[in-house]
């Protein structure tokens, strides 16, 4: 259960951290910035991966 926060939590602000890069670079539509947002969410998986130990 804690893990299903912990994944919650991390999904939330990954959302907002893309969000605010894709405004910070000017792009209006977030959806143009998904591979960044993608390559962020694959560096934080293996990032919790790491550091959770699995």
């Amino acid at each position: 259960m804690l893990d299903a926060l912990f994944g919650f939590i991390f999904e939330l602000v990954l959302n907002a951290i893309g969000t605010v890069v894709a405004k910070l670079c000017g792009v209006e539509d977030a959806a143009d910035f998904a591979p960044v947002v993608v390559g962020l969410g694959l560096i934080g998986i293996g990032v919790a991966v790491t550091v959770w130990g699995h």
